[in-house]
């Protein structure tokens, strides 16, 4: 099937071109753009209780405005305290902010009550009529920061506006810059690895013009089926997309150049070549592929919507990667032959590869010394691990240089720190009688008295009086490890306990939402990680049909994990001191580090089981593979690691972090546990390690090595290519390659 398909898109590769110019041509016109939120409390199951105090609190006080909040905080410019003068000068300006009839905003406010007990700050507020993520709310925010701008200008006053308006049109406007950011360093750092590797500005430019096209075709095809499934996803999907797409694509244009120029140093003719070689990292991508979009698929099972939205689009844009690499990437390649690595004349010649023949001479014969040593490392580093702390603060993750970050600052000079977010605590009547306000009054009296609460306000009603809201300001910042452990283990349930006979309670608010993300997040990796986990070791089974190879593989892959997570906590909350890495960094990183780890397992086993097919024994296989494939592996994987360390550049933090992360997972899998434990495990396990599978029972050698050193000088050895001579090799790839 792969050797058909080779050489329908070599010797026809206008034909492909063609249809793939047609194809974009129809998904570009059609396809909508992506859907996108910054607002958690949107990707929730309706079943959770901060979702139903939402529902609740916004039938019951609709009157009171509801929405959102663009929160203006006011503040000398010298620091002093404010004068009378300067608080009138407030309520002047907000009245001058109403009457400009902004559209969506409901209102605005400003007066004595809103200035703080010190007098350095206080708060100019105004309501949007629609949820943060809506694009009406935010032109309201730009509208609002436009208009408020020139009214401070000339006075001993200055203001920033922050709250739910303000953070969310900063977040669209660093997401925005990241996306340009990172594109531009992704790009920067491809075309250069690409040189260095190959020598040649023309490989180092095919990706970029491949899948660049990929990119946009790829971003409207997650569109419909956005539309299609009625999903929404982070704002972060569409630099997930480019990072990923640039970043897996460029590794397996990697294996086919490599495989390409191997075959023409064996002396085979171009296109006999790039069928070969086509035909042979075909099966490689398309199982590498099936395992990455298997893994993301896994998140559809996720009941946390960001998951369920972002793992599906992932997956689309790796399947459309994989369809790229074995069709529209060889028709290019057809039509350069060799001339995809002008100027450099390396292809035509095998170079000595003293360090490869050293480096695999040195792991066939440390086999057990050095695989313990791996086993060491990845065992320390998993123990970094046990620390790991969960965030939920998006704010925090933000840069810090922004408007609304800055006011969120002076904020805190004269109010509490969860003053823009405090929990809402709603006590309901069953009945739809109203709430005697003696029982509501000794319910707030209750939770003010909870460990972690540091102020409980008085308590407001609803129309009909059958809800009752009280407001609490949290002794710790709403995205914090401790303000979502004191909700969820101490808050919720003493709400529980005191809530009256014929009455129950709800907690809304941001910190509520963020116990419930955390229930949610914890309900899917029980999910998400052994399914995608048993999934991927199917695909390694059907491929390498070996129980114990498939096993031992996915162990590997799991301990690369647990050391990735162990190193991305010792570096980014311990070695930087912060209070957690953002919650959803492990899940990504696990389903990143299992798949793309499983690439890198898949290229060198493919090679490992060739080579023993070839006849050659376990050593003198691993050395062939480590000589051949290693290379590529290690090369591949830095250009990997690269894309998504240019995540760090972008000023977000759950950027920084989960591109650090996977930038060390992949860079463990290929090196560590690919390139080193996997072919010196087939050294020590011999024929074993392809159990049940008959195929080096059968075909291989003999088991004994006989000479420590290398079985050939590398020009003769790769000559071989694989142990085919010529002429076989153009017999294979002729008659469909049916080794």
């Amino acid at each position: 099937m792969f050797a058909t398909l080779a050489r329908g898109v070599v010797r026809h590769p206008w034909w492909t071109i063609g249809a793939w110019l047609i194809v974009a041509v129809l998904v570009g016109v059609f396809g909508p753009g992506l859907s996108s939120s910054n607002d958690q409390s949107e990707f929730l199951p309706a079943h959770y209780g901060s979702v139903q105090a939402g529902k609740v609190q916004d039938a019951a006080f609709a009157e009171s405005g509801g929405g959102s909040a663009g929160t203006f905080v006011v503040q000398r410019r010298d620091g002093a305290a404010l004068t009378s003068d300067d608080q009138q000068l407030v309520e002047r300006i907000a009245g001058q902010l109403r009457d400009k009839a902004i559209p969506h905003v409901t209102d605005v406010q400003a007066g004595k009550e809103t200035v703080s007990q010190n007098g350095l700050v206080q708060l100019l507020q105004a309501t949007v009529d629609g949820q943060q993520s809506d694009p009406g709310t935010q032109e309201a925010g730009r509208a609002l920061r436009a208009a408020a701008a020139p009214l401070f200008d000339g006075t001993a006053l200055k203001a920033g506006m922050t709250g739910d308006v303000g953070i969310v049109i900063d977040a669209e406007d660093a997401f925005a810059s990241a996306e340009q950011v990172i594109a531009l360093a992704t790009i920067v750092l491809i075309i250069v690895l690409q040189l260095l590797i190959f020598r040649s500005p023309i490989a180092a430019l095919l990706p970029m013009v491949t899948i660049g096209a990929l990119v946009f075709v790829s971003i409207k095809l997650i569109g419909i089926a956005q539309r299609i499934f009625n999903l929404t996803a982070e704002q972060s999907v569409t630099v997930w997309v480019t990072v990923v797409l640039f970043g897996v694509g460029t590794d397996y244009l990697l294996f086919l150049l490599f495989r390409y120029r191997e075959r023409l140093r064996a002396g085979e003719e171009p296109r006999t070549a790039l069928i070969h070689a086509t035909a042979r990292v075909a099966k490689v991508i398309t199982s590498a592929g099936a395992a990455i979009v298997i893994a993301f698929s896994t998140l559809a099972f996720s009941s946390f919507g960001s998951f369920k939205a972002q793992g599906p689009a992932l997956a689309i844009a790796v399947a459309a990667t994989v369809i790229t690499a074995l069709t529209l990437l060889p028709a290019v390649v057809s039509l350069l032959g060799p001339k995809v690595f002008w100027p450099s004349k390396s292809w035509q010649r095998e170079p000595a590869a003293r360090t490869s023949a050293k480096l695999s001479n040195l792991i066939v014969g440390r086999a057990g010394l050095l695989s313990a040593a791996a086993f060491v490392v990845l065992a320390l580093l998993s123990l970094g691990g046990l620390r790991f702390q969960a965030s939920y603060d998006y704010n925090a993750g933000l840069p810090q240089n922004t408007e609304s970050a800055i006011a969120l600052k002076d904020l805190q000079r004269g109010f509490p720190v969860g003053a823009l977010n405090p929990t809402s605590a709603l006590l309901v009547s069953d009945d739809k009688q109203p709430l005697d306000q003696a029982a509501v009054d000794g319910f707030r009296s209750k939770l003010a008295e909870v460990a972690g609460v540091g102020q409980a306000g008085p308590a407001e009603y609803g129309a009909d009086r059958t809800v009752a809201k009280i407001s609490l300001l949290l002794d710790h910042d709403s995205g914090s490890p401790q303000a979502v452990d004191t909700v969820a283990d101490v808050l919720r349930p003493a709400a529980d306990r005191a809530a009256p006979a014929g009455t129950h309670a709800l907690l809304g608010g941001p910190t509520a939402t963020f116990a419930d993300i955390r229930s949610a997040v914890n309900r899917d990796y029980s999910v998400v990680f052994p399914l995608a986990a048993v999934l991927t070791a199917l695909v390694l089974l059907a491929l390498l049909r070996s129980v114990v190879a498939a096993v031992l593989l996915m162990v590997l892959v799991g301990l690369s994990y647990l050391a990735t997570l162990g190193a991305s906590v010792l570096v980014m909350q311990e070695g930087l001191g912060k209070d957690g890495i953002i919650f959803n960094v492990p899940i990504f990183m696990y389903l990143f580090v299992v798949a793309i780890g499983t690439d890198y397992n898949i290229l060198i086993v493919d090679r490992l089981r060739d080579e023993t097919r070839e006849g050659r024994s376990p050593r003198e296989a691993a050395r062939l593979a480590i000589r051949r494939t290693g290379p590529t592996a290690v090369a591949a994987a830095v250009i990997l690691a690269g894309t998504f360390s240019s995540l760090m550049l972008a000023g977000v933090s759950l950027l920084a972090e989960m591109g650090f992360a996977v930038a060390v997972g992949i860079l463990i899998s290929a090196v560590l546990v690919s390139s080193l434990l996997v072919p010196a495990l087939t050294v020590l396990m011999g024929r074993a390690f392809w159990w049940p599978s008959r195929i080096a029972a059968t075909t291989a050698g003999p088991e004994a090595d006989p000479a420590p050193a290398d079985p050939a000088p590398a020009d003769a050895g790769d000559a071989a290519d694989d142990g085919l001579t010529k002429q076989q090799a153009v017999a294979s790839a002729e008659t469909g390659d049916r080794r």
